[in-house]
């Protein structure tokens, strides 16, 4: 499998996706399937199962809704996928745990509503976020539309580790589908230097090679939310973690109604 750059993790491989809410299976599992490059182990799905008092401590985990979705959604697309459920009392850790378990580059959740006022970023989203800001994994947080196939794809991209890992996710979707992928270069606040130009020109051209003519680039003239928006008029948009955060990406507002916003966190090296 040819890569985007060295955003990419070659000691691990595959995705991990847990679940927790039946109806965000579908669209979460068919973003997973489509960026799982076909040499690479199945999908792993895991279902994270807070104990109660009364459960006993030697019993496995009761059958999860979830994970019953995951399985029956897989088996309707022909797809084979590692499904299991865990006992979880702290999810965030959990989740990275079972990541550096199963060895694999990326993992994949779904985004929970907050209650109205509280942090959009925070709950188990946030503490996966912070557990895996020193792992060698990436994480993909994104709002779930529907499970239909993205026409085209956009992503922002930069030289650091988000902006190369969203380019890495964007690819991996766009080479098992007859989409096309439009990569909006995030122009720095300060003039770069020659060597992070030169980057970005050898991570375009990686790009570029593994997708011919369904690969487009343009810069994004802002660095605002109003322009990558508008920029961006596909149903599916990857922005690294650090430009969301600058521009305030509103991840409980969803243009259009099933729009797929993914923010993605690049792992570090291992």
């Amino acid at each position: 499998m040819e890569t985007t750059d060295s955003a990419v993790l070659p000691s691990r491989r595959g995705l991990l996706v847990p679940v927790a809410n039946s109806e965000g299976v579908a669209p979460l599992l068919a973003v997973a399937f489509a960026a799982q490059a076909p040499d690479e182990p199945p999908t792993h799905v895991v279902a994270l199962v807070k104990r109660s008092t009364s459960d006993p401590a030697s019993d496995a985990p009761p059958p999860s809704p979830a994970l019953a979705a995951a399985i029956e959604y897989a088996a309707t697309r022909g797809v084979p996928i590692q499904a299991h459920s865990m006992w979880s009392d702290y999810a965030g850790n959990d989740i990275l745990a079972a990541a550096r378990a199963a060895n694999v580059e990326w993992v994949l959740l779904g985004y929970h509503r907050a209650a109205a006022g509280q942090n959009t970023m925070g709950g188990v989203v946030r503490e996966v976020f912070a557990s895996a800001r020193t792992e060698p994994v990436h994480v993909g947080v994104f709002i779930q539309g529907t499970d239909r196939a993205f026409e085209r794809i956009f992503t922002a991209v930069d030289s650091g580790p988000d902006g190369r890992a969203a380019l890495d996710l964007a690819v991996r979707i766009t080479r098992s589908s007859n989409a096309k992928l439009r990569a909006l270069l995030v122009p720095n606040t300060v003039s770069q230097p020659d060597e992070e130009e030169d980057d970005m020109v050898d991570i375009l051209r990686n790009a570029r090679r593994g997708l011919g003519r369904r690969f487009h680039s343009d810069v994004l003239s802002e660095r605002t939310l109003e322009q990558l928006l508008h920029q961006s008029p596909g149903r599916l948009l990857i922005v690294g973690k650090k430009l969301a955060d600058e521009i305030r990406l509103p991840l409980d507002e969803v243009p259009e109604g099933d729009r797929c916003v993914i923010v993605v966190q690049g792992g570090v090296p291992a």
